[in-house]
């Protein structure tokens, strides 16, 4: 039968066959009595129009061979080789919607897929995937016919190969068709997979990824509204699961869910799936199942509430929350109940939960500030328990950073800008105190969203905040995890507010590096500091690179500070350098820092410094990070007076005392 075969497909391709004499050919195979006999047949002529060129299989024999293969799908032995067959004509644009209708109505009526191996079960759905995605408008007019069809080619499909490209299906599906008389069969036999497990074969090319395949399931369950009814109330029961892995899975396709459920089906679980997202958060067991909660919750917020102008309390009074207000009283009001309490307990996780509510629109931002903000603010005034003023504040910064996550500002708290420029002090001094600094550093973050939050503080009073936070990372403390989580918030800034940072944050670092007799161990914090900041930064990595060179040449700084401080300048440099917009900045790193510090160094190359050779060598690696970004022509510039200067020492064996030999290194990086 090989030989055969090979026979057959030379015959074809030089034209001394055709393929309806090819099947006239083996007319004694395919209706033959013994099934084994029909198969090879069936085998024969797949092999050969799987290898045939679409050149060699005219235009007019396409629809008869279609038609044969057809009739011949209700021959169980020749199923395997006939789908393969099919799937052949289907890639030639003679290939008919005509021909693609013959196709599913004979594969949906005769074929029962499951009842053949993976490989044959596989070529059904790729050939099903493959006439959806050509001939979508087929699909389209079969309507009903195509979705129960392939929903019972699903039915008890195992193989994980086979279920993905089921799965990928089945959004194709429901764009092309409304499904709406059907949408239970399809959801019947596609959520009993849910939740999906199975682990991936090591070293198998043909194993697929289980994240994927979860993935592929997720899209499927939540590609149409009419699934939402039916699939609602299974989903949110799955989050009280035992396994994590099964409670992500459940959340994450809830969240998906909201981009096509319709907000009905999810307000009448509404508070069954808010009450098990709080349980899960306060518990805090796994630190991806509390994020897939909050992300859930904050999801669902976005479509079952309302978008509507908010009427807000009397200034100072705790809202009344009616039973019809609001979905979010399910939030709010066990919050509330927190922060009122004596001790306020779980104040971290009640923070969370305020914030993925309060970020999920403008409107349940004013809502949840309008609840919240009084009770905080009362509770801070009449407090001075430092464990319930940390508490409180770290509740309050989680509810204001909701109005920088949505680039809007709560309404009501303009009208607290006072109350909350009182809480968190933007003149005060920097507590050395140890006991006070978990408070201060809760404060410095608020401090920081106040800085954020659009249009809420005027030019001086950001200043003033500003100066706050960088008194922070610049002075000394007791606990050094202030002046970390100061520096850090510097560095956000940075990204945020690049001009208010340089005019008011580098000169008090500037200023902090000239000071006299400052600690080595300082030294190395501020620049660590300054390089943190200008490498977030590109819009303030010029004027700190143009900063830290000044107070070297003009001799601001120790001695005994330049090394660290030119080593971090030659590490920014060699950074930038590497980036992608390296070939932009570093010309004019060249002129405004690397060329002061060549001719700072060349015009007093003994600068006493007991590490001279060190400051030497590390403005020559600055120096040629720059040059490798620069063209030719700037680099001429520079090289010649640097080359006849080495020339003049290098070339002179007499010239060993002097000065000027100290550069070598500088002139050999060149």
């Amino acid at each position: 039968m090989l030989c055969y075969c090979v026979f057959s497909y030379v015959d074809i391709v030089k034209g001394d066959m055709s393929l309806l004499e090819l099947v006239q050919a083996l007319g004694s195979y395919l209706a033959s009595e013994e099934a084994g006999r029909r198969s090879k047949g069936a085998h024969v002529l797949s092999d050969v129009l799987t290898e045939l060129p679409e050149s060699a299989i005219p235009a007019q024999a396409t629809t008869r061979l279609v038609q044969f293969f057809c009739a011949r799908l209700s021959d169980a032995t020749c199923v395997p080789h006939v789908l393969a067959s099919i799937s052949a004509l289907q890639r030639l644009s003679s290939f008919t919607d005509q021909c693609s209708v013959d196709v599913l109505r004979a594969l949906f009526k005769e074929v029962h897929v499951q009842s053949f191996q993976h490989s044959t079960r596989s070529t059904a759905y790729k050939l099903l995937d493959q006439i959806i995605q050509s001939h979508p408008q087929v699909a389209k007019m079969m309507g009903d016919d195509t979705v129960l069809g392939f929903a019972q080619m699903l039915d008890g499909e195992k193989d994980p190969r086979s279920l993905m490209i089921a799965f990928q299906i089945i959004p194709k599906l429901a764009k092309l068709v409304d499904i709406k008389n059907n949408a239970d069969d399809i959801f019947d036999v596609v959520f009993c997979y849910f939740p999906i497990t199975f682990k991936n074969r090591e070293g198998d090319p043909s194993s697929i990824s289980p994240e994927l395949l979860k993935s592929s399931l997720r899209a499927a369950i939540t590609c149409s509204a009419h699934f939402g009814e039916m699939a609602i109330k299974p989903l949110v029961e799955k989050t009280t699961a035992t396994s994590q892995s099964v409670k992500i899975d459940a959340y994450e396709t809830l969240t998906a869910a909201t981009q096509t459920y319709s907000p009905e089906v999810f307000a009448s679980e509404m508070e069954v799936l808010i009450e098990q997202i709080r349980e899960d958060v306060v518990m805090a067991s796994d630190e991806k199942v509390v994020n897939a909660a909050l992300d859930t919750l904050e999801a669902v917020y976005s479509v079952v509430s309302p978008a509507a102008p908010l009427t807000s309390s009397a200034a100072g009074q705790t809202p009344e929350i009616d039973e019809t207000t609001t979905s979010l009283d399910y939030v709010l009001k066990d919050a509330i109940f927190q922060l009122t309490a004596e001790e306020v307990k779980n104040s971290d996780q009640v923070g969370k939960l305020l914030l993925a509510a309060a970020r999920s629109s403008a409107y349940n931002c004013n809502v949840v500030s309008d609840a919240v903000l009084p009770i905080v603010v009362e509770r801070l005034g009449s407090t001075e328990v430092l464990t319930l003023r940390r508490e409180l504040m770290d509740v309050l910064n989680y509810v204001l950073s909701a109005s920088c996550d949505i680039s809007r500002k709560a309404e009501c708290l303009e009208a607290d800008k006072d109350n909350l420029l009182n809480i968190y002090r933007l003149d005060a001094s920097v507590p050395l105190d140890k006991e006070y600094s978990f408070l201060h550093i809760t404060r410095l973050k608020g401090i920081t969203l106040l800085i954020l939050m659009p249009q809420f503080l005027d030019k001086n009073e950001t200043s003033l905040a500003l100066q706050t936070i960088s008194r922070a990372a610049i002075e000394r403390n007791e606990d050094e995890n202030v002046n970390k989580e100061a520096t850090h918030l510097l560095v956000q800034l940075s990204q945020s507010n690049p001009d208010q940072v340089q005019t008011t944050v580098l000169p008090m670092f500037f200023t902090a590096l000239c000071e006299d007799m400052v600690a080595v161990h300082k030294i190395a914090s501020l620049l660590n500091a300054l390089g943190a900041i200008g490498v977030a930064a590109s819009k303030v990595l010029l004027p700190i690179l143009d900063g830290l060179a000044s107070v070297i040449t003009t001799g601001s700084l120790a001695l005994s500070h330049y090394v660290p401080t030119i080593t971090t300048i030659r590490k920014m440099i060699e950074t930038t350098a590497a980036t992608t917009n390296g070939d932009t900045v570093c010309p004019e790193l060249m002129t405004k820092v690397v060329a002061p510090l060549l001719s700072w160094i060349s015009e007093s190359p003994d600068t006493g410094h007991q590490n001279q050779h060190s400051i030497v060598v590390e403005i020559a690696k600055a120096t040629a990070a720059v040059f490798s970004k620069l063209d030719t022509e700037t680099q001429g510039q520079y090289l010649k007076p640097v080359f006849d200067r080495y020339s003049a020492i290098a070339l002179d064996p007499d010239n060993t005392s002097d000065p000027l030999c100290q550069l070598l290194p500088l002139y050999s990086a060149l």
